[in-house]
């Protein structure tokens, strides 16, 4: 809603804005051609060089080359009246116009028209000098207002423009708001859509088509959604069923494996080759176990039953059941925990963190057969826990960690290779956290789980 409003009020203020320009504008262009038209008519110019130029000789009068060609510039014809309003002289003057002429006539033309020829007088030496331009090429009014109006005007204009700039204003409020009112519909509909809820909304106003687009957006989302929960359940139930049943048969195999592998009675290489089998049968149990997990993770199938946990207690537990299961002598592990940690809490899966921390252990001792030193550390910060599993080992292949960043990015589902590491981070996200895999310029690896506490 805030984003709808700010595009609101940006719309009013750009309309207002763009009425207010045009307007100022385009009186500034009115008083620019003004401008224009006046230098570019300079009548009184053009027309007292003629007077100039129209001197009395001997034999009559003569117009100078230079007012001839000011006179042609502008003007048809031209003549020259005495104070009795007779002709004294005149240059291509029309036959209708040779007359004499009244004072009340010449008081009449003086600022209009003479015979519908549109006419400009100037004081001459010898009398009046008409200027005659063609018919129809000169427009002229007439107006007069009250001093006082005038007096007024640059109060007025002021004024004016502020009526304007309000009525702009006030319409650009109206069209936007009506523009508002479908964005907004629009906008929750998208908001909705975002939820993953189904949008209906009204084919009417400005906007109709793209609130039907719309609609049939929403119900393709809705069908593809349910497609894909339809598939994930499926994908999740059988490999539930699948795991179920391995583990009978598993189960049976193990058994009858630890009997061979502890019978006495049989050589050493065929309770050696039994015991290889246990090993190998307990390795795809926990791989079944692996997958079901991350199964139900990857799809939010798993329960996750939260309670305040003492992550030192947690730690000090795994780490013990590690070097209390016949860990191998070329494996040491060392736990760290900072002062700040020692009563750190947080709020979570204890099992399910047990398994994340206890990934990590067996990752290292698993890719590291000749052995390495293995360090477990735990500390707190403001708003977090943080706990750290590295080793000096092989470190993290750049195929792996390329893999792992890829499904990070790209929301990958089950992966074919790395299923305890992806339980791990997994794990870490149904907590609110994260898990960062990198390899130290040492050697060795490093993990990093940050989880809020």
């Amino acid at each position: 809603m805030k984003g709808m409003i700010k595009i609101f009020v940006r719309y009013v203020g750009s309309a207002a804005a763009i009425t207010l320009v045009l307007l100022a504008l385009n009186i500034a262009l009115l008083f620019f051609w003004l401008a224009e038209m006046q230098q570019e008519d300079g009548y009184a110019y053009r027309i007292s060089r003629i007077a100039d130029g129209l001197q009395k000789q001997e034999d009559g009068y003569m117009l100078s080359e230079a007012a001839q060609e000011a006179m042609n510039a502008r003007y048809e014809w031209a003549m020259l009246l005495n104070d009795q309003g007779d002709i004294l002289w005149s240059r291509h003057l029309p036959k209708a116009l040779f007359k004499n002429y009244t004072v009340p006539e010449v008081a009449s033309f003086t600022r209009w028209y003479l015979q519908d020829y549109p006419v400009y007088v100037w004081r001459h030496a010898d009398g009046l000098l008409v200027m005659g331009c063609p018919k129809g090429s000169i427009w002229k009014m007439g107006m007069e207002l009250p001093q006082n109006v005038m007096d007024k005007t640059l109060l007025w204009i002021p004024f004016g423009l502020a009526i304007n700039g309000i009525a702009a204003v006030l319409l650009a409020l109206l069209l936007g708001w009506r523009l508002f009112r479908s964005l907004r519909l629009l906008a929750d509909g998208i908001e909705r859509m975002a939820e993953k809820q189904r949008v209906e909304l009204p084919k009417k106003g400005v906007l109709g088509d793209l609130a039907m687009q719309l609609n049939e957006t929403s119900r393709q989302l809705q069908r593809q959604e349910a497609d894909l929960q339809k598939r994930d359940y499926a994908r999740t139930a059988w490999i539930a069923g699948v795991s179920h049943d391995i583990r009978t048969p598993l189960s049976m195999a193990m058994g009858y494996a630890s009997q061979l592998e502890e019978n006495s009675e049989l050589p050493l290489s065929v309770r050696e080759q039994a015991g290889i089998v246990r090993k190998q049968s307990e390795r795809i149990k926990t791989l079944v176990n692996d997958l079901n997990l991350a199964s139900k993770l990857e799809y939010d199938m798993q329960p996750i039953r939260k309670k305040g946990v003492p992550l030192a207690a947690l730690l000090r537990s795994v780490c013990a059941d590690f070097l209390n299961g016949g860990l191998c002598e070329h494996h040491i592990i060392d736990l760290a925990i900072s002062e700040a940690a020692q009563n750190a809490r947080i709020l979570g899966d204890e099992e399910l963190l047990r398994r994340s921390v206890a990934n990590l252990i067996q990752n290292s001792v698993q890719h590291n057969p000749k052995g390495c030193a293995i360090w477990v550390a735990l500390d707190k910060n403001l708003s977090y826990c943080e706990v750290v599993v590295s080793d000096n080992g092989i470190g993290f292949s750049e195929e792996f960690l390329k893999q792992m960043k890829k499904r990070e990015e790209e929301k990958a589902h089950i992966p074919s290779r790395g299923l305890g590491l992806t339980i791990v981070r997994q794990i870490a996200k149904v907590h609110g956290g994260t898990a960062d895999f990198t390899n130290l310029p040492e050697g060795g690896c490093e993990v990093r789980l940050r989880l809020p506490c």
